[in-house]
């Protein structure tokens, strides 16, 4: 009896297991959700927003050197303060 209770639990499991498989495989295959614009105008704001992150993206570069710059600076005047 437990070995037949095994083999069901152990054909269940592969049956699971081959069904969790092939559905990740055909969401990867496939889109659910088309995310593309419909219309021209749709595809201007996406542009103009992909357009407006990259800029973001510079200036929180540059807000991060200033702060390394300025935490440089900040640093070195407490050691010329500690030693002069």
């Amino acid at each position: 009896m437990e070995n037949e209770s095994s083999r069901k639990l152990a054909n269940t499991m592969r049956k699971l297991l081959f069904k969790v498989r092939s559905s990740s495989q055909a969401k990867e295959s496939q889109s659910l959700v088309d995310t593309t614009p419909g219309c021209p105008f749709g595809v201007l704001v996406e542009e103009r927003l992909k357009n407006v992150e990259r800029h973001i993206q510079e200036v929180k570069g540059r807000i991060n050197g200033l702060i390394f710059v300025l935490i440089g600076a900040v640093v070195v005047e407490v050691v010329v303060r500690l030693l002069g």
